[in-house]
């Protein structure tokens, strides 16, 4: 049984577990909080690929109104976790059915009272989420029971929804509202099993006797609706069964095996269970922070391509496609932020909002001053481009997906290519193009030169497109000129040139590649040493002014990151070299980190050191772990990219394989 389970109430777990115990069906997310909590609890209903920006404020996705809110007092004493009236209190998580429990147990007037509640999001229809309350006495007790739709919202830069109203008449509530930015009408409409009384906006009144030892069961059947969607009407049992018939299936898909490892197999099952209910049903992709809320805006980032997409397409093919087709839809957006730029090609978004670039001029407040401080993600992070076609690459080799790539893929790849040639510079000394002015993988250093990931995966990227082109010319003359209609005049020929003189960074006499020009120049000092330099926990250590941002301290994997993605391009006597020297410099500073040497490792046949990091990352959420603070900006939440890495690392590297496979 895959069942995450947590005994005891702490008024400070109640963010942590909202995220550990998150429930979904990749359009839908409801954070892991209780019946009773409400908007200080952060209860969030997250809606996948809707956005929307109040003035002044970050624009991020859209939390909808909450339609499980209940408020129970028995004999006149509420049944609330928050009281002095708990004997027990259990969570729990049944990862194998998609569905959160929560049991407790109150003292009420000399017996005790159980509260039994289930909430699943359903996996067959995106816009469907039932609960069943159920309780039960030892007494004959008056119960009253406050139920409907809560509008009060949880918002990090909200209110997002306005023109709110609420009603709720019978067994029927709906409060609808509209989005501050485009008036898109989002509704929530939820049907009772039992008639509300004394309504008041959405809220309505439930008021029974129950006699000891029965029960009163309370189902609740809710739809998020955007725009003019309509809905049909069905009951808990039914949806319960249709979900839990297709949860089966998708388990059968995707369980992997680790060989009896119970630890292991425990953290991997939970990786993939997130994987799973992160699976897009539309013309949208996954954000960094999956469904768990609204931080980082709800963007896209490239997490999605590198650590999410190999899962989907060994698991869920279509999928896949989807996350691909979201690069190619927004390649208009890609080609416009270029040419804002004063590039050519398609320069993506690196925090994308359907194409949007969502990632602001100062990501980070100083703890000091509390005054924002200026980065420059979106200006330098130009490997997102590379990332992207990289991604396309990876999908048409395993697909072979000939009408994708006609139908934009290729031309995405080119674009990206593009882009690149014209970011370059051609230093006329060296007789050699650079790209200058750019910030890889690792964040701490920014605006530096000749990032090796950078540099390679571009130059990588850009080959592969180019002989696919050519490729696909011979394949299908009839579609040459309109393959190639959209793209800069002799386009293949000028890549190519471009390609031939692009800067590579190479091994020096130790074997070791520089991760930018003038790396090795940099202090030379460990992790902890710049750890202790700290005056505040949450300081951030890049930018102009961070701690580690004249050391040789990175936030992430960089070279290593592309040792994972061409494991080929180097010997593995320079992967190790590389991998010896770059590790005892990384903080892990994000959850991209861990999952990233482990694979590394598993590449390199260190499969102790593999397994450890495996565990690390497999195990993030499950631990609470990962940086809740980046300065004053909370970017807690869910880590789906570490759980897509820890599943690259299990099945590719540490041999934990689907069953079928291992007979």
């Amino acid at each position: 049984m895959k069942i995450l389970k947590e005994s005891g109430f702490s008024a400070e777990k109640i963010v942590e577990n909202g995220n550990k115990f998150l429930i979904g069906n990749g359009y839908l997310g409801y954070r892991g909080t209780l019946d009773e909590f409400g908007a200080k609890e952060c209860v969030g209903l997250n809606i996948a690929g809707l956005y929307d920006g109040v003035a002044g404020k970050w624009r991020e996705t859209v939390n909808a109104f909450n339609p499980f809110y209940c408020l129970i007092c028995a004999d006149g004493a509420p049944l609330d976790v928050r009281g002095e009236n708990i004997f027990s209190h259990e969570i729990a998580l049944d990862m194998e059915k998609g569905t959160f429990f929560r049991e407790t147990v109150f003292s009420v007037g000399g017996g005790r009272v159980t509260l039994f509640s289930e909430r699943f999001i359903s996996a067959v229809e995106k816009d469907l989420l039932c609960s069943r309350l159920r309780l039960t006495s030892e007494k004959n007790i008056s119960l009253h029971i406050t139920a409907g739709i809560d509008a009060d919202i949880w918002d990090l830069n909200g209110p997002h929804l306005c023109e709110v109203e609420t009603h709720c008449g019978g067994t029927f509530a709906e409060a609808s509202g509209k989005t501050q930015e485009l008036g898109i009408p989002v509704r929530v409409v939820c049907t009772f099993s039992h008639p509300l009384k004394r309504v008041r906006g959405g809220m309505g009144e439930i008021s029974i006797n129950l006699k000891a030892g029965e029960s009163f069961v309370l189902d609740r059947v809710a739809r998020v609706l955007v725009g003019e969607e309509g809905f049909s009407e069905t009951d808990f049992l039914t949806a319960q069964e249709a979900h839990r018939r297709e949860w089966a299936r998708l388990w059968s898909l995707a369980r992997l095996d680790a060989k009896g490892d119970a630890r292991a197999q425990f953290a991997l099952d939970y990786s993939v269970y997130h994987l799973l209910i992160l699976a897009p049903k539309g013309n949208y992709s996954i954000a960094a922070r999956g469904l768990s809320g609204q931080t980082y805006k709800g963007a896209v980032f490239w997490d999605t391509e590198i650590f999410l997409l190999p899962f989907y397409m060994d698991v869920l093919p279509q999928c896949a496609k989807r996350l691909v087709e979201y690069r190619v839809n927004t390649l208009p957006a890609a080609r416009e932020k270029a040419k804002s730029y004063g590039f050519g090609g398609a320069f993506y978004a690196w925090e994308s909002q359907n194409g949007y670039d969502a990632c602001s001029d100062f990501n980070v407040t100083d703890v000091f001053t509390h005054r924002p401080v200026r980065t420059y993600f979106k200006e330098k992070q130009i490997h997102i481009s590379a990332d992207v076609a990289y991604a396309i690459l990876k999908y048409y080799g395993r697909t072979q997906d000939d009408e994708f790539m006609l139908r934009g893929g290729l031309e995405t790849v080119l674009s990206c290519a593009e882009f690149a040639r014209t970011y370059s510079y051609y230093n006329h000394v060296k007789k050699r193009y650079e790209l200058l002015d750019v910030i890889g993988p690792d964040e701490y250093h920014e605006r530096v030169n000749n990032n090796a990931y950078t540099n390679y995966m571009f130059y990588l990227t850009a080959k592969e497109g180019v002989a696919l082109a050519e490729k696909f010319l011979k394949k299908y003359p009839a579609c040459g000129e309109k393959l190639l209609e959209n793209l800069p005049a002799k386009i293949l020929e000028k890549l190519k040139e471009w390609t031939e003189k692009l800067y590579l960074p190479q091994p020096n006499g130790e074997g070791i590649i520089e991760q930018f020009d003038g790396y090795f120049r940099l202090e030379d000092v460990g992790v902890e040493e710049v750890r202790s330099r700290l005056c505040h926990p949450n300081e951030y250590w890049g930018g102009s002014g961070g701690v580690a941002t004249a050391t040789r301290v990175i936030k992430q994997a960089d070279v290593i990151m592309l040792f994972n993605l061409y494991p080929d391009l180097f010997s593995e006597e320079i992967r190790r070299a590389n991998y010896d020297f770059y590790l005892p410099y990384t903080e892990h500073g994000s959850s991209l980190s861990r999952c990233s040497y482990a694979i590394a490792a598993c590449n390199i046949g260190r499969r102790e050191e593999a397994y450890s990091a495996f565990l690390e990352s497999a195990e993030i959420d499950l631990r609470g772990g990962g940086k809740q603070w980046a300065g004053e900006v909370y970017i807690g939440g869910t880590h789906p990219a570490a759980s897509g890495g820890a599943w690259i690392a299990a099945f590719y590297g540490l041999g934990f394989g689907k069953k079928e496979d291992l007979q």
